[in-house]
């Protein structure tokens, strides 16, 4: 499963706006998304995944889990595993959330990112 989305902004803080941030339980996925990256100009880099960090997090007493994370713990890191957190609870493949915040935006103009990221990926 690959999620592309712009979360919370704070992938600007992470990875600046020229470098999507990638944020996936695959070592394999994420080589090759930083390797399609590079060639296609849509550069990304990885941020930490850590389930057994962030997970506690999420915890609710009245919900399934909640949309909230610490302002200076990782924050990047927690928006993609909320995205993780929404795949079914048996769901035993990879995922791959790319947080485009930064680089999808131009001077008030959408970039297109994304494009050509996809494409080095899955147009072999």
């Amino acid at each position: 499963v690959v999620d592309m989305a712009t979360l919370t902004g704070a992938q600007l803080v992470t990875t600046g706006k020229k470098h999507a941030a990638i944020f996936t339980n695959s070592d394999e996925w994420e080589s090759t998304f930083v390797r399609a990256g590079r060639a296609s100009g849509d550069v990304c880099f990885p941020i930490l995944f850590c389930p057994e960090f962030h997970n506690p997090q999420y915890e609710s007493k009245v919900a399934d889990f909640k949309n909230l994370c610490h302002r200076n713990d990782a924050v990047s890191s927690c928006a993609g595993m909320f995205m993780t957190n929404n795949l079914p609870k048996n769901y035993k493949g990879a995922h791959v959330h790319v947080d485009l915040a930064g680089p999808a935006m131009g001077q008030e103009v959408a970039t297109g990112y994304g494009v050509a990221l996809l494409a080095g990926v899955f147009g072999k």
